[in-house]
């Protein structure tokens, strides 16, 4: 019975450890993606004066491309200021690694305390260490994650349950009717 808990929670390490991984992914692929935009859009900006200089029959047209130029380069920079793509990712691959951690760190830690150990209460006392350490660490990521912006109960849900919301209607016409009704 032990045993089981300590696998469960393994096992929900490795999955949070994964879904943390692929938001770090996302954030840091579309960190990496306003990066490139805002350096080529800069730098085509940066050839205003010569635009004009270059093209004197077209200076009307020039001032409104390079117009909305500026406010896309503008519109970029305020997206990645406000959600901090960057942070947010490197800070999601920092949670996964410390998943993946604790998922070491639990098994070296069962050989040596429970694995081995001679005594029947000192496996059982050992066990429940792995347990608390193992609760403590996923409760500190999941809060952590929630910190971040990214709700990782859903997902760890559905990979238990396999239903998307456990709380809403399933719209599509194959959900499975296992939720547990909640009265109001």
């Amino acid at each position: 019975m032990l045993q089981e808990g300590i696998s469960t929670r393994q096992s929900e390490l490795k999955n949070v450890a994964d879904i943390l991984a692929r938001a770090a992914q996302k954030n840091m692929r579309i960190a990496a993606w306003v990066r490139v935009m805002l350096i080529s859009l800069g730098a085509f900006a940066a050839t205003q004066s010569a635009w004009e200089q270059a093209f004197t029959g077209y200076k009307e047209n020039a001032f409104i491309i390079f117009t909305l130029l500026g406010v896309v380069i503008a519109v970029l920079a305020g997206l990645e200021a406000a959600f901090k793509f960057e942070a947010k990712g490197t800070e999601l691959n920092l949670l996964a690694a410390s998943c993946q951690s604790t998922v070491r760190r639990t098994d070296a830690t069962w050989y040596k305390q429970v694995g081995i150990a001679p005594n029947p209460n000192d496996r059982v006392t050992g066990a429940m260490q792995l347990i608390e350490l193992q609760d403590t660490k996923l409760s500190e990521i999941q809060e952590k994650a929630a910190a971040i912006g990214v709700n990782i109960t859903l997902e760890v849900r559905n990979i238990y349950t396999g239903v998307d919301d456990p709380y809403g209607e399933d719209p599509s016409p194959n959900a499975t009717k296992t939720r547990v009704q909640y009265a109001a």
